[in-house]
Formats: C-alpha cells, structure tokens, sequence
C-alpha cells in the first residue's frame, strides 16, 4: 500500500465550510448574548436586584399608631383609646394560590370565630401596607390555639395594639363619630388624600373632621423570614409609631350627658300625652363667641359596635334602627312654629310696618284673620283680642303675626331678607360634616322647585298631577301668612335656630357655631389653635328692636300668661324663652313637631339652647321640660322635671 504524504489533508467540501462559519457566527453571538446579560445583571441592575434579594428576606409591616384622643372643655376624654389583643393578616405573606388563599380563610374564620366570606371581602383585594385587622379582643383560648398553630396562618399578626374606645357610648355619636378601615369610597376624600389602604380613619363627626391631626403616622415592623416565609427570629429594627393629636373641644361632659338625658325625658314626656315622640335633639351655644357647649341628637348609635373590624348585618342594622346615624342637630331642617316669631318681629320693626305699641290681633268675634277669603285663627280656636307686641310674643297670638305677615308681603321679601341674615336658609359653617341649609320660601324660591321638580319628573307622555303646574303653587299673600309664624315651607335645624336667637341675645352679631377648641399633644401642650371666626354684625337697623323682643320672650317664659310659665316661672334664673308647635307636611295632629328655644343670661357663662321633639306635640309639653333640665345643669341648680300644660302653638 502506498502512503500519503505527511501533512497532505483532503480538502474540505464548499459546503460543509459553509456551515461550520455559520455555526461559528451563531456561537460567537450566543456568547455575545450571555455577556452583554452578564454586564446588564452586574452592571446596570445590580443594585436593584441586591435590594430585591434583601426584600425577599425582610418583610415590612405597618405598626398602627394610636388615635389622638377627643377631649371637653375641661379635658375629660370623650373618645379615647385602649389596648386590645388582635388578629391581623400581614397581606405579603399570604399564600400566592387563590385555593390556599380561600382554605386558610376559612380556617381562620373557625379560630376567630367570624365568618369566612366576611374575611374574605375584607382581604379581596389585599393589597396594604398596613395589616388588615380580622377581629379586636381575642380571648385567650383563641390566642392560645392560634400560637400553637402559627404555621397554618401564613401572615397572620397576633399584637395589642391601640384601639378606638368611647366610654360612654352612644353619647353624642353622631358629633363624635367612628373610626373604620379606609374603603375604597374613602380613598377619593380630600380629607384622606396620601392615606394608604387598610388604615384606620374617622368617619362621620369630628373623627372625620379633624382626622389629619387625629390619625397620626403609622410605624415600621421589619420582619425576616426564610425562603418559604416563615419568620426566623431574627430581631430587626423598627420604626415606632407617632401616636395622633388630641382634639380639645368647647363641649361640656356633663352638660352633654344631661342634654341627651333631657331629650330623651322630653321623649317620654311626648308619649305621655299620647304623641309618637320617636325622635329629638338638642344645641346649647355660648352666643358671645359660638362655642358650642353641647349637642346631641336621638336615637343614637353606640361607635363602640360600629369601630370593630368586623360589623355583622344584624348588628349594623340595629345600631342603624331609627335613623340614628342622622345628626338630627344639624342634619334635620323642621318647620320651626312659634319659634320664629320673634324673627318676624324683628323684621317688622326694623321695615316699619308695627312698632313696639302697634296693636293687632283677631276680631273680638271668633280670634281669626280673613284673607282673601281664608281664615287664620289661633290655636285651638282661642280668642286672645288685639295686642302689642309684647303681648303677642307672650302668648303667642297667630293672628298678631298674619296681619304682620299680610302686611310685610306687600312690602316684597322683609321677612325673608332678616331670616336669612339670622343665619337661615344656609350651613351655618359649623365644623362638621352634612349640614342641612333649610329653607327659606319666597317667590322665587317656589319657581325654583317647580323647575327642579319639571326637570326631575315632568317626562314626555308621563301622567303626573302636578305636571306643568308643579307641587309648590304660585307665591300667595296666604304663604306669607303661614311663613309668618313659622309654618308653610319654612325649614331650619335646631342649630340654626340657636343661632339666630343667639344674634338677639348678643346685642345683634350672628356667630359661627364651631367645636373644636385647640390640638395639643399627649403631654397637653398646645400645638394649634382653632378658634371660631369672628361674629358678623347684623345687617343696619336689623338690631335696632332686639330688646324689644327679648322682653316678649321674658313674658312668654316667666310671667303669668306666658305660654312656658307653668315650666319656667319657678326657675331660679333669668329666662327668655319662645314655645313653638309646627305643624308637618302631613297636617296630623299628633305628627306635631315640639321647640323650645331659650336664652338664659350670665356675666361669664351665658348659653342658649334649642330642643326639638319629633312628633312631640305641643312646645311647652315636651321641648320645654327638656330645655329648663339642660340650663338647670348648666347653672348647677337641681335638675327637675317640670311638665307643662299649654297648648298654645
């Protein structure tokens, strides 16, 4: 055989060249690939992805800071805070499987003994920064099984930690509010801007008012955890909570707790003379400066019940029973009867149309006005002849004030121009949420409804019988009659009321009506001051004749006659005080709301209060009684129960 030659190789094939180049090109740029990933992990991302590998082995988790607490005048807690054992759920931990996720719901559901679709609304989405608090107050055999168990409840947080407490109940609910965990509807509030989920915040009264100094800044609890997200022990820092700031307020504890005793006596007293009474409330107002002294509002609900993580149907339907979560104070406008009186008064004397020795009144005959062809007459039918003014106030004489009314129709608006500059028909500013404006009627007031009315139900080829025309008829001499005493479509709030009556007290200024005194911190050092804006003057001449009417309601009060004598003629102060019985929209007798408004004067502690009765019959049946209690209280003289007996609207 003969060999090749050393170093002859046979040549390689075109095409098999080719392919080696092309695969060597491919490995060129697969290396090229890895490198260029190479120096992008090392490089470019690096220190991103060191801090995400330290965020795989260290949880953060929000630490609740306490709730500042809501105090008095004399710094008595109103709303306070306590420690509690609780159960959160730490939403980074929970299992990423929605079937693990639904199973360890249900688990929990048995060991806190709530229901499972509860925790799960309450976790669906999951998605805070702070733990989402399954239930408060956990006994002690549950706390014991859930330590022992600890590793079938991945992210659950069992801590004491400081919760929302209101030790004495119901009192002034709707003032003082609640406090729940942010919902979706919150997060949108101005009042809640930069607020993560799951956090604690107010709601309704001045927890909602003043939350941003209330709520203070949650702290930071580092925890690390292994690769299956089990806590290791290791001891991490932690940033503490800052608890929130005290709110001071210009509320009196014992003044509160005896004006919700009050009207809810002027209730029973209601019942008593067989009237529904279903419903009351009460303001007393310094009326120099605004400061509210106390307020209250029944039925009432307990934010005890309400502030809890988890609130069931029946419970929430319960604590919602009669309306209670309505602020009947600010929130409810009534027709005011009698009570606006001494407002028609005033613009009457400031118009000219009477003076102080103007005498009017029904015919000695039947005690009735006629108008266009209409009879106004007296409660009950009663024949009280002409009076002055004084006379008329004190007794309350219906057909005094719808000659006044008749008259002042003629001359436009007068009546309705002084209302307003009392403070009517408008939020009187006080610093609470969902104030009631009520109304004022005049002529354009009445097209004004007519045309929301047409626009709201007056549908092509729909059958309506107020269609065109509207509900309210045109404005008629008849409607400034009614408007005259308090009737008609006139409507306020107790605390309007008590703001009006105030201006007549104070010598003609309307004040702002206001709660919140000053914020302090835990030690009680003054942070900020909230004072009430400045009171307004009465528009020129609006307060030419206010002691002319202060001495009408004096006579009404506390002289033989006076239609709140039986009540407050015994009473060891000063009253000036005006009953008022309205009629409602459904002209039952027994639908019948009951006022009293009163005035008592002091050197340094002069207060004016309003009550209200729902249904409560005649003013100085109900309202009275309950009135003459809280300034009883506020004078520390005994407080009575005096029932009156008039009838008088």
């Amino acid at each position: 055989m003969i060999e090749r030659p050393i170093g002859q190789r046979t040549p390689v094939p075109p095409q098999l060249a080719r392919r080696v180049e092309i695969l060597g090109v491919l490995a060129c740029v697969l290396f090229a690939i890895i490198l260029l990933r190479l120096w992008y992990l090392q490089v470019l991302t690096g220190p991103q992805n060191v801090a995400t590998a330290n965020a795989n082995v260290v949880r953060t988790i929000a630490i609740p800071a306490p709730r500042g607490l809501i105090l008095d005048r004399n710094g008595k807690v109103l709303a306070g805070v306590r420690q509690a054992a609780v159960a959160a759920i730490a939403c980074s931990e929970l299992p990423s499987s929605l079937a693990r996720r639904a199973s360890l719901y249900r688990a929990l559901g048995v060991a806190l003994a709530i229901p499972a679709t509860q925790i799960t609304k309450a976790l669906t989405p999951c998605d805070s920064f702070a733990p989402i608090v399954l239930r408060a107050d956990i006994p002690s055999a549950a706390l014991i099984y859930l330590e022992e168990h600890k590793a079938q409840f991945p992210g659950l947080i069992e801590e004491q930690i400081a919760v929302r407490t209101y030790p004495y109940d119901n009192l002034g609910a709707q003032i003082l509010g609640y406090v729940s965990q942010i919902n979706t509807d919150d997060l949108g509030l101005p009042n809640f801007k930069g607020v993560p989920a799951g956090d604690i915040v107010g709601q309704q009264g001045l927890e909602f008012e003043y939350d941003h100094y209330l709520r203070g800044t949650n702290g930071i609890q580092r925890v690390q955890v292994d690769a299956s997200g089990q806590p290791t022990g290791k001891q991490l820092a932690a940033t503490p909570p800052v608890a929130g700031d005290d709110l001071k307020t210009t509320l009196d504890l014992s003044l509160e707790q005896e004006g919700m005793a009050a009207i809810a006596e002027g209730m029973k007293l209601a019942h008593h003379n067989h009237y529904p009474g279903v419903a009351a409330a009460f303001v007393a107002l310094d009326p120099d400066n605004g400061e509210v002294l106390a307020i209250g509002s029944l039925p009432a609900f307990n934010p005890n019940v309400l502030s809890q993580p988890f609130v069931s149907t029946a419970a929430y339907d319960q604590q919602a029973a009669g309306d209670s979560f309505i602020d009947r104070a600010i929130s409810s406008a009534y027709p005011t009867g009698s009570t606006f009186k001494p407002i028609t008064a005033v613009a009457a004397l400031g118009a000219g149309i009477i003076t102080p020795q103007t005498i009017l009144g029904g015919t000695p005959s039947d005690g009735c006005a006629t108008y266009s062809g209409q009879s106004f007459c007296n409660s009950d039918g009663a024949d009280y002849g002409p009076n002055d003014l004084d006379r008329a106030l004190q007794i309350s004489e219906d057909t005094y004030f719808y000659q006044v009314g008749a008259e002042a129709n003629a001359r436009g608006d007068v009546i309705q121009k002084v209302a307003k500059s009392l403070g009517l028909g408008a939020p009187t500013g006080i610093d609470l949420p969902d104030e009631a404006t009520g109304d004022v009627p005049d002529a354009s007031w009445v097209k004004q409804q007519d045309a929301a009315y047409a626009a709201a139900y007056c549908k092509p080829h729909q059958h309506n019988p107020y269609c065109p025309a509207g509900p309210y008829q045109p404005w008629t001499i008849g409607q400034n009659i009614q408007l005259a005493t308090g009737q008609g479509y006139l409507l306020a709030t107790p605390l309007q009321m008590a703001v009006a009556y105030s201006a007549l007290a104070n010598g003609g200024k309307l004040v702002t009506p206001h709660i919140a005194l000053q914020v302090e911190n835990s030690d009680g050092d003054l942070l900020a001051a909230l004072p009430g804006p400045s009171p307004r003057p009465l528009p020129k001449g609006d307060d030419a004749y206010l002691q002319t009417i202060l001495n009408g309601l004096h006579l009404a009060a506390q002289s033989p006659g006076g239609t709140s004598d039986d009540v407050f003629g015994s009473f060891p102060r000063t009253v000036y005080g005006k009953t008022g019985t309205a009629q409602t929209v459904t002209n039952n007798a027994n639908d019948d709301q009951s006022w009293y408004v009163a005035y008592a004067p002091d050197r340094t502690r002069p207060i004016v209060v309003a009550v209200t009765i729902e249904k409560g019959g005649f003013g100085d049946q109900a309202a009275a009684p309950a009135a003459r209690l809280i300034l009883a209280n506020w004078f520390g003289l005994p407080e009575k129960v005096v029932e009156g007996t008039s009838t008088s609207r």
